[in-house]
Protein backbone atom coordinates (compact mmCIF):
# COMPACT_ATOMS: atom_id res chain seq x y z
CA UNK A 1 0.00 0.00 0.00
CA UNK A 2 2.57 2.50 0.96
CA UNK A 3 4.49 1.64 -2.51
CA UNK A 4 1.23 2.66 -4.16
CA UNK A 5 0.68 6.36 -2.41
CA UNK A 6 3.02 8.31 -4.90
CA UNK A 7 0.93 6.58 -8.02
CA UNK A 8 -2.26 7.68 -6.14
CA UNK A 9 -1.02 10.99 -6.08
CA UNK A 10 0.34 11.34 -9.26
CA UNK A 11 -2.50 10.59 -10.70
CA UNK A 12 -5.01 12.94 -8.50
CA UNK A 13 -2.27 15.90 -9.44
CA UNK A 14 -2.68 14.35 -13.15
CA UNK A 15 -6.64 14.79 -12.67
CA UNK A 16 -6.54 18.38 -11.39
CA UNK A 17 -3.76 19.79 -14.19
CA UNK A 18 -6.42 18.08 -16.64
CA UNK A 19 -9.21 19.76 -15.55
CA UNK A 20 -7.26 23.48 -14.62
CA UNK A 21 -6.23 22.75 -18.52
CA UNK A 22 -9.98 21.59 -19.36
CA UNK A 23 -11.10 25.50 -17.67
CA UNK A 24 -8.31 27.10 -19.54
CA UNK A 25 -9.41 25.42 -23.09
CA UNK A 26 -13.11 26.30 -22.57
CA UNK A 27 -14.03 28.90 -25.89
CA UNK A 28 -15.13 32.05 -25.04
CA UNK A 29 -18.79 33.59 -24.99
CA UNK A 30 -20.13 35.56 -27.50
CA UNK A 31 -20.44 38.33 -25.12
CA UNK A 32 -16.99 38.01 -24.04
CA UNK A 33 -15.49 37.41 -27.22
CA UNK A 34 -17.36 40.43 -28.15
CA UNK A 35 -16.14 42.19 -25.18
CA UNK A 36 -12.53 41.46 -26.18
CA UNK A 37 -12.39 42.49 -29.53
CA UNK A 38 -14.14 45.84 -28.50
CA UNK A 39 -11.05 46.16 -25.94
CA UNK A 40 -8.73 45.08 -28.73
CA UNK A 41 -9.77 47.76 -31.10
CA UNK A 42 -10.45 50.34 -28.42
CA UNK A 43 -7.67 50.03 -25.82
CA UNK A 44 -5.47 47.95 -27.86
CA UNK A 45 -5.67 44.80 -25.61
CA UNK A 46 -4.08 42.21 -27.55
CA UNK A 47 -5.54 39.39 -25.04
CA UNK A 48 -7.92 38.53 -28.14
CA UNK A 49 -4.72 37.48 -30.68
CA UNK A 50 -4.43 34.51 -28.72
CA UNK A 51 -8.10 33.19 -30.40
CA UNK A 52 -6.97 33.85 -33.57
CA UNK A 53 -5.91 30.61 -35.45
CA UNK A 54 -2.32 30.87 -36.93
CA UNK A 55 -1.76 31.52 -40.93
CA UNK A 56 1.44 30.34 -42.09
CA UNK A 57 0.91 33.73 -44.82
CA UNK A 58 1.27 36.64 -42.52
CA UNK A 59 0.50 36.87 -38.23
CA UNK A 60 -2.08 37.14 -35.81
CA UNK A 61 -0.83 41.21 -35.35
CA UNK A 62 -1.42 41.69 -39.28
CA UNK A 63 -4.55 39.54 -39.59
CA UNK A 64 -6.57 41.49 -36.09
CA UNK A 65 -4.83 44.86 -37.29
CA UNK A 66 -7.35 45.08 -40.48
CA UNK A 67 -9.93 45.77 -38.26
CA UNK A 68 -7.61 48.15 -36.01
CA UNK A 69 -7.40 50.28 -39.02
CA UNK A 70 -10.90 50.14 -40.40
CA UNK A 71 -11.95 51.21 -37.20
CA UNK A 72 -9.95 54.52 -37.21
CA UNK A 73 -10.30 54.98 -41.18
CA UNK A 74 -13.98 55.10 -40.65
CA UNK A 75 -14.08 57.45 -37.24
CA UNK A 76 -11.80 59.71 -40.19
CA UNK A 77 -14.03 59.48 -42.53
CA UNK A 78 -16.90 60.51 -39.89
CA UNK A 79 -14.95 63.36 -39.28
CA UNK A 80 -14.34 64.43 -42.79
CA UNK A 81 -18.27 64.54 -43.35
CA UNK A 82 -19.10 66.46 -40.50
CA UNK A 83 -16.12 68.95 -41.71
CA UNK A 84 -16.09 69.02 -45.21
CA UNK A 85 -14.67 72.90 -45.37
CA UNK A 86 -11.96 72.45 -43.07
CA UNK A 87 -10.83 69.51 -44.91
CA UNK A 88 -10.94 71.51 -47.99
CA UNK A 89 -8.99 74.14 -46.10
CA UNK A 90 -6.32 72.18 -45.20
CA UNK A 91 -6.15 69.37 -47.71
CA UNK A 92 -6.57 66.01 -47.72
CA UNK A 93 -3.28 64.76 -46.16
CA UNK A 94 -3.42 66.92 -43.27
CA UNK A 95 -6.71 66.49 -42.57
CA UNK A 96 -6.09 62.81 -41.94
CA UNK A 97 -3.02 63.41 -39.67
CA UNK A 98 -5.14 65.90 -37.91
CA UNK A 99 -8.33 63.32 -37.69
CA UNK A 100 -5.91 60.71 -36.72
CA UNK A 101 -4.47 62.15 -34.24
CA UNK A 102 -7.66 63.38 -32.70
CA UNK A 103 -9.17 59.59 -32.68
CA UNK A 104 -5.99 58.70 -31.01
CA UNK A 105 -6.44 61.15 -28.55
CA UNK A 106 -10.52 61.14 -27.89
CA UNK A 107 -11.91 57.37 -27.88
CA UNK A 108 -14.96 57.05 -29.14
CA UNK A 109 -17.28 56.75 -26.26
CA UNK A 110 -20.82 57.59 -28.10
CA UNK A 111 -22.95 54.49 -29.96
CA UNK A 112 -24.30 57.96 -32.39
CA UNK A 113 -21.25 58.70 -34.73
CA UNK A 114 -23.22 62.55 -35.10
CA UNK A 115 -21.25 62.95 -31.42
CA UNK A 116 -18.02 61.45 -31.81
CA UNK A 117 -16.05 64.84 -33.09
CA UNK A 118 -18.01 66.98 -30.39
CA UNK A 119 -14.59 67.95 -28.97
CA UNK A 120 -12.76 68.64 -32.01
CA UNK A 121 -12.56 72.44 -31.58
CA UNK A 122 -11.20 72.40 -28.80
CA UNK A 123 -8.84 69.64 -29.69
CA UNK A 124 -7.34 72.10 -32.60
CA UNK A 125 -7.42 74.98 -29.87
CA UNK A 126 -5.08 73.40 -27.60
CA UNK A 127 -2.98 70.63 -29.32
CA UNK A 128 0.19 71.69 -31.07
CA UNK A 129 0.91 72.35 -34.03
CA UNK A 130 -2.68 72.76 -34.68
CA UNK A 131 -3.08 75.22 -32.08
CA UNK A 132 -0.49 77.66 -33.89
CA UNK A 133 -3.54 78.31 -36.14
CA UNK A 134 -6.59 79.09 -34.30
CA UNK A 135 -8.27 79.57 -37.56
CA UNK A 136 -8.66 75.61 -37.76
CA UNK A 137 -10.33 75.55 -34.59
CA UNK A 138 -13.29 77.88 -35.34
CA UNK A 139 -13.79 76.82 -38.84
CA UNK A 140 -14.03 73.15 -36.82
CA UNK A 141 -16.51 74.96 -34.54
CA UNK A 142 -18.76 77.05 -36.99
CA UNK A 143 -19.07 73.66 -38.84
CA UNK A 144 -20.17 72.02 -35.90
CA UNK A 145 -22.27 74.52 -34.58
CA UNK A 146 -24.37 75.12 -38.02
CA UNK A 147 -24.66 71.16 -37.50
CA UNK A 148 -26.12 71.71 -34.03
CA UNK A 149 -28.57 74.29 -35.75
CA UNK A 150 -29.53 71.63 -38.56
CA UNK A 151 -30.51 69.23 -35.29
CA UNK A 152 -31.97 71.74 -32.96
CA UNK A 153 -35.73 70.78 -31.78
CA UNK A 154 -38.49 72.92 -33.38
CA UNK A 155 -40.49 75.42 -32.19
CA UNK A 156 -42.61 78.51 -33.40
CA UNK A 157 -41.34 80.94 -34.64
CA UNK A 158 -42.65 85.21 -34.27
CA UNK A 159 -43.77 87.30 -36.57
CA UNK A 160 -44.94 91.11 -37.26
CA UNK A 161 -48.11 89.70 -36.71
CA UNK A 162 -47.63 88.67 -33.72
CA UNK A 163 -46.19 91.37 -32.51
CA UNK A 164 -48.86 93.89 -33.83
CA UNK A 165 -51.50 92.13 -31.62
CA UNK A 166 -49.69 93.40 -28.55
CA UNK A 167 -50.83 96.52 -27.25
CA UNK A 168 -48.51 99.50 -27.68
CA UNK A 169 -48.27 100.58 -24.18
CA UNK A 170 -46.93 97.15 -23.46
CA UNK A 171 -43.85 97.34 -25.59
CA UNK A 172 -41.72 98.79 -23.28
CA UNK A 173 -42.28 95.46 -21.36
CA UNK A 174 -41.58 93.47 -24.58
CA UNK A 175 -38.85 90.28 -23.58
CA UNK A 176 -37.82 88.15 -26.74
CA UNK A 177 -36.83 84.46 -26.20
CA UNK A 178 -34.28 83.33 -29.03
CA UNK A 179 -34.98 80.15 -31.12
CA UNK A 180 -33.45 76.57 -30.09
CA UNK A 181 -31.22 76.66 -32.86
CA UNK A 182 -29.84 79.86 -32.08
CA UNK A 183 -25.88 80.11 -30.95
CA UNK A 184 -23.52 82.93 -30.84
CA UNK A 185 -19.93 82.33 -31.67
CA UNK A 186 -16.93 84.73 -31.08
CA UNK A 187 -14.03 84.41 -33.41
CA UNK A 188 -10.60 85.88 -32.97
CA UNK A 189 -9.79 84.87 -36.86
CA UNK A 190 -11.82 85.77 -40.26
CA UNK A 191 -12.88 82.43 -39.85
CA UNK A 192 -16.11 83.47 -40.98
CA UNK A 193 -15.29 84.93 -44.43
CA UNK A 194 -12.89 81.63 -45.13
CA UNK A 195 -15.68 79.59 -44.53
CA UNK A 196 -18.04 81.78 -46.53
CA UNK A 197 -14.91 81.60 -49.69
CA UNK A 198 -14.82 78.04 -49.20
CA UNK A 199 -18.91 77.42 -49.35
CA UNK A 200 -18.84 79.38 -52.32
CA UNK A 201 -15.93 77.69 -53.66
CA UNK A 202 -13.43 80.37 -53.85
CA UNK A 203 -10.22 81.16 -53.18
CA UNK A 204 -9.92 81.95 -49.22
CA UNK A 205 -8.19 85.31 -48.12
CA UNK A 206 -5.43 85.09 -46.09
CA UNK A 207 -5.70 84.89 -42.24
CA UNK A 208 -6.79 87.58 -40.13
CA UNK A 209 -6.41 88.21 -36.62
CA UNK A 210 -8.57 90.58 -34.35
CA UNK A 211 -7.87 92.38 -31.38
CA UNK A 212 -12.01 92.54 -30.93
CA UNK A 213 -13.57 89.30 -30.99
CA UNK A 214 -16.06 88.87 -34.31
CA UNK A 215 -19.37 87.76 -33.18
CA UNK A 216 -21.36 85.77 -35.07
CA UNK A 217 -25.00 84.19 -35.21
CA UNK A 218 -26.00 80.76 -36.03
CA UNK A 219 -29.54 79.71 -36.68
CA UNK A 220 -31.51 77.48 -38.46
CA UNK A 221 -34.28 79.22 -41.24
CA UNK A 222 -36.55 77.06 -41.99
CA UNK A 223 -34.61 73.71 -43.11
CA UNK A 224 -31.42 75.67 -43.82
CA UNK A 225 -28.56 76.26 -40.84
CA UNK A 226 -27.45 80.23 -41.34
CA UNK A 227 -24.70 82.26 -40.04
CA UNK A 228 -24.14 86.28 -40.37
CA UNK A 229 -21.56 88.17 -38.10
CA UNK A 230 -23.08 90.38 -35.92
CA UNK A 231 -22.08 94.37 -36.33
CA UNK A 232 -21.11 95.52 -32.53
CA UNK A 233 -24.41 97.41 -31.80
CA UNK A 234 -26.55 94.99 -33.18
CA UNK A 235 -24.50 92.07 -30.90
CA UNK A 236 -24.64 94.01 -27.63
CA UNK A 237 -28.59 94.26 -28.12
CA UNK A 238 -28.74 90.35 -28.87
CA UNK A 239 -27.10 89.64 -25.56
CA UNK A 240 -28.84 92.26 -23.59
CA UNK A 241 -32.28 90.80 -25.32
CA UNK A 242 -30.97 87.28 -24.54
CA UNK A 243 -30.67 87.96 -20.61
CA UNK A 244 -34.61 88.68 -20.71
CA UNK A 245 -33.72 92.96 -20.54
CA UNK A 246 -37.15 94.31 -22.01
CA UNK A 247 -37.68 96.28 -25.14
CA UNK A 248 -37.89 99.67 -23.36
CA UNK A 249 -34.18 99.20 -21.89
CA UNK A 250 -33.00 97.75 -24.86
CA UNK A 251 -33.77 101.13 -26.72
CA UNK A 252 -32.29 103.04 -23.65
CA UNK A 253 -29.10 100.85 -24.24
CA UNK A 254 -28.56 102.06 -27.95
CA UNK A 255 -29.18 105.31 -26.72
CA UNK A 256 -26.17 105.12 -24.98
CA UNK A 257 -24.15 103.42 -27.67
CA UNK A 258 -24.48 105.83 -29.97
CA UNK A 259 -26.74 108.46 -31.79
CA UNK A 260 -30.18 108.34 -28.57
CA UNK A 261 -32.06 110.50 -31.68
CA UNK A 262 -32.25 107.68 -33.88
CA UNK A 263 -31.80 105.03 -31.14
CA UNK A 264 -35.64 103.68 -31.42
CA UNK A 265 -35.58 103.33 -35.23
CA UNK A 266 -32.34 101.11 -34.72
CA UNK A 267 -34.03 99.00 -32.31
CA UNK A 268 -36.86 98.87 -34.92
CA UNK A 269 -34.52 97.88 -37.79
CA UNK A 270 -32.91 94.92 -35.26
CA UNK A 271 -36.03 93.53 -34.24
CA UNK A 272 -37.26 93.93 -38.04
CA UNK A 273 -34.12 91.68 -38.80
CA UNK A 274 -34.63 89.14 -36.02
CA UNK A 275 -38.23 88.21 -37.02
CA UNK A 276 -37.65 88.19 -41.22
CA UNK A 277 -35.17 85.54 -39.82
CA UNK A 278 -37.35 83.63 -37.96
CA UNK A 279 -34.49 83.93 -35.06
CA UNK A 280 -37.05 84.53 -32.02
CA UNK A 281 -39.66 81.85 -30.93
CA UNK A 282 -41.40 84.17 -28.85
CA UNK A 283 -42.26 87.72 -27.62
CA UNK A 284 -44.61 88.78 -24.91
CA UNK A 285 -44.65 90.61 -21.78
CA UNK A 286 -43.96 89.06 -18.52
CA UNK A 287 -47.20 89.74 -16.11
CA UNK A 288 -46.78 92.31 -13.33
CA UNK A 289 -45.53 90.91 -10.23
CA UNK A 290 -46.64 92.82 -6.98
CA UNK A 291 -45.80 92.25 -3.38
CA UNK A 292 -48.57 92.25 -0.85
CA UNK A 293 -47.34 93.75 3.13
CA UNK A 294 -47.18 91.27 5.75
CA UNK A 295 -49.51 92.84 7.88
CA UNK A 296 -48.20 93.23 11.65
CA UNK A 297 -49.31 90.61 14.45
Amino acid sequence: MIGTAPKARAKRLSAADAAAQALVNVPPTLAELQTSFQQAILAGDDQILSLIPPNSRTTRDVLFGVYRHAYAGRLVEIIANDHAFLKAYVGDDYFDTLARAYVEAHPSHTQNARWFAESLPDFLAVTEPYAFNPQLSELARLERTLGFAFDAPDAPVVDLAALQAIDPQDWERLVFTAHPSARVLDFKTNALAIWTALRDESTPPDVEHFEDAQRCLVWRHNLTPMVRALPPEEAMLWHEAGKGVPFGRLCELLAVFDDPDTAPLRAAQALQGWLASSVLTSAGVPPVVTRSRLKAK
